[in-house]
């Protein structure tokens, strides 16, 4: 039986243990009857919160079959020295060296700073892919960076999960002067930020707890493999044509230590993401954790809430002062009183973007407690 407080009263459901009441959280102050949806939802969000707080340790990380070796993760950490390899239908690694020749580039499907992304055809039975066309460093603005970027898409190149863009294959490293691709399976061309765009989409609470559910789901199976993606927001997730979420753009990806959970100085990169969706100890300059990415996630839920750009157009050295030494947010938009989905809802995407890492909750977390809403909406 788990004891937890809803504002000045204590309610209880079995979960399976004993604890003893949470104290000393925040609380959206309104006043519903003991037996209301908004208490019954309210109880599932203390369940969550109490097994933030003072639960054993759930075992809810992925399988040790669906995780990187640590002999491929200590690969993945160094230099590669070898080609990323595609395999062709029937045939050997060694069979299938990845050429540029091999595929025929096709329509642009976006394009950024360091190069565009294309939707190609392979010559030999490959199916559609998206390659992604680097610039060479002579054209770009920052070669350095452009080279971190595809580094950290490499590492990546193992990772195979529903709600993860999986990325194929790339040319060698020693290929990289020559402008480098990096081929990924092809998702489409939508991203949730041209969905929230679309005035005429309805975003309804269902849709919206499916796009969270699935991008914990990616964050999760990413901290598993002591990987940060460190640039979580809309633009960077891929709508598929069945209108699944895949967490897209690796690029500023960094591997964690397993002692310490955070990224060794050694190896830290350059490369900050969007400054709206970065967490305050960064913008401080201390070293990425798990965490980092649960406040981006944070500032994404409030996005798909509210529809709209995190802080507007304020200017962006006034909103990092604002986020680290204020606490300043985006401000929450109107809704009914009445919702209890949105009234935890708010609270959950609060957590999240909570100034001190420790008080937001894990990718696991955040998994088990949407499933739980989503089974009771």
């Amino acid at each position: 039986m788990v004891m937890v407080k809803v504002r000045e009263e204590t309610h209880s459901f079995n979960h399976g243990h004993q604890h003893t009441p949470v104290h000393g959280h925040r609380h959206v102050h309104h006043h519903h009857g003991h037996n209301s949806p908004v208490h019954t939802l309210k109880s599932l969000f203390g369940k969550y919160r109490h097994l933030r707080c003072s639960s054993p340790k759930l075992c809810l990380s992925t399988p040790k079959s669906k995780r990187l070796s640590e002999s491929k993760r200590n690969c993945l950490g160094g230099e590669i020295r070898r080609p990323f390899l595609i395999n062709k239908k029937g045939g050997e690694d060694n069979d299938s060296v990845f050429i540029k020749e091999d595929f025929k580039l096709g329509k642009l499907l976006g394009a950024g700073g360091f190069g565009s992304v294309y939707m190609a055809n392979g010559k030999s039975g490959h199916g559609s892919m998206a390659i992604k066309v680097l610039k060479k460093p002579t054209m770009s603005k920052n070669p350095d960076a452009m080279f971190e970027s595809f580094k950290a898409e490499l590492r990546c190149m193992q990772l195979s999960h529903p709600n993860v863009v999986q990325s194929l294959g790339a040319t060698h490293m020693t290929s990289f002067e020559e402008g480098a691709w990096v081929v990924m399976e092809y998702v489409g061309e939508r991203t949730l930020q041209a969905v929230l765009n679309e005035s005429q989409v309805d975003i309804t609470i269902e849709l919206r707890l499916k796009f969270a559910i699935q991008i914990a789901q990616g964050l999760k199976y990413l901290h598993d493999n002591s990987i940060v993606h460190l640039d979580i927001k809309p633009a960077n997730i891929l709508i598929t044509p069945d209108g699944d979420c895949k967490i897209g753009d690796l690029g500023c990806s960094q591997i964690l230590e397993e002692g310490t959970g955070r990224v060794s100085p050694t190896q830290r990169s350059s490369l900050t993401g969007t400054f709206a969706y970065r967490a305050p100890e960064l913008l401080r300059g201390d070293a990425p954790t798990r965490k980092a990415d649960i406040y981006s996630f944070g500032i994404t839920m409030w996005q798909m809430l509210a529809r709209d750009n995190p802080y507007g157009n304020e200017n962006q050295h006034v909103v990092i002062f604002g986020v680290v030494a204020y606490g300043h947010r985006p401000k929450h938009p109107n809704m009914s009183e009445q919702n209890p989905f949105e009234l935890c809802y708010r609270d959950l995407y609060s957590q999240c973007w909570d100034s001190t890492p420790q008080n937001r909750p894990s990718a696991d977390e955040l998994v088990e407690v949407l499933d739980i809403w989503k089974n009771q909406l």
